[in-house]
């Protein structure tokens, strides 16, 4: 059982280092000016199916029910289509370690939503964690727009998290679907939807790609979103899910803007000031409070009444 756990902490661990090398990837491949946003997500979305279509040649698949496809198709364009385009859009315009951040607010728009729309309660913490990360990415969203006046930082950093809104959405409103249908069965679905929806739309901005001038090292990075940042990702997280608390999965998360920040600097594709450091600090301690779930309260009754009292349950 330990050695299960161990292999799962190591599996959310990996996961979290590749997704945050994402960010600080595609912004590597974006300023080399030969490929754009919408080209690098539609690569992503459109190879990642073709790639989910071929492992699930090897592994059973489920069967999707007929009344479920209205709401696959709704998930698909939330979870992934509206999710990844936003996302890689707005990582264009904005610093990698701001992209990265957002991705880890997913918890706040959750709570939110589920308060909103679910009539789940917010508990006092959880509350003062939402105001906290919501004025860490106003701070972000401002100070961003200062530093950076004319750059567009600021629809980035707004682009990055309307992605994580509708990631959000995704959690919220197709739960039931997450719980039916195994991961493979889902991401082949969502992604081949996602292809289908977005390819005719954006196609033709792959044609205006000079492909003869591509240089390996866009290959290489390009390979690295597709196969390993997403892909491969996909998998490894699927892999710690199955063997920790989805909390403690989720935890996870607070590593990938350390490693997008590391990397960021070092290959000099994005820079952070004290102001965008204090903002990325209020949205981790506010996440973390909104992610917080509170041990359940001792039993305090005799032994003998708790057996009782498990003999009525079942």
């Amino acid at each position: 059982m330990m050695g299960e756990r161990v292999k799962g902490h190591a599996a959310a661990l990996l996961a979290a280092c590749l997704f945050g090398l994402m960010s600080p990837m595609c912004k590597l491949v974006m300023q080399m000016g030969n490929i754009d946003g919408i080209s690098l997500a539609l690569m992503r979305v459109s190879l990642s199916a073709v790639l989910f279509w071929c492992i699930s040649a090897f592994v059973k698949s489920q069967r999707i029910r007929r009344e479920d496809w209205p709401s696959l198709i709704i998930m698909s364009l939330c979870g992934i289509a509206l999710n990844q385009f936003l996302y890689v859009g707005g990582v264009q315009y904005t610093v990698p370690t701001n992209a990265s951040v957002t991705s880890t607010a997913i918890p706040v728009f959750t709570l939110l939503m589920a308060a909103l729309f679910m009539g789940q309660r917010i508990c006092f913490k959880r509350g003062l964690g939402i105001a906290l990360a919501c004025s860490g990415a106003l701070a972000m969203v401002l100070s961003s727009a200062r530093a950076d006046e004319g750059s567009g930082a600021m629809i980035g950093d707004l682009m990055c998290l309307g992605s994580q809104v509708f990631a959000a959405a995704y959690f919220v409103f197709f739960s039931q679907l997450l719980a039916r249908y195994g991961v493979l069965t889902l991401m082949k679905w969502l992604f081949t939807i996602s292809a289908l929806v977005t390819w005719p739309l954006f196609s033709s901005y792959l044609q205006g790609i000079q492909w003869a001038v591509v240089s390996s090292e866009e290959w290489l990075s390009l390979a690295y979103i597709v196969v390993i940042g997403t892909f491969v990702c996909y998998l490894v997280l699927n892999y710690a899910q199955h063997r920790l608390e989805s909390p403690v999965v989720a935890s996870y998360n607070y590593i990938q803007p350390v490693v997008a920040t590391l990397f960021s600097l070092l290959w000099g594709v994005g820079t952070i000031s004290w102001v965008g450091g204090a903002a990325v600090a209020l949205i981790l301690v506010g996440v973390w409070m909104v992610s917080y779930v509170p041990k359940p309260a001792k039993n305090h009754l005799p032994p003998k009444q708790v057996r009782q009292v498990r003999q009525v349950k079942i």
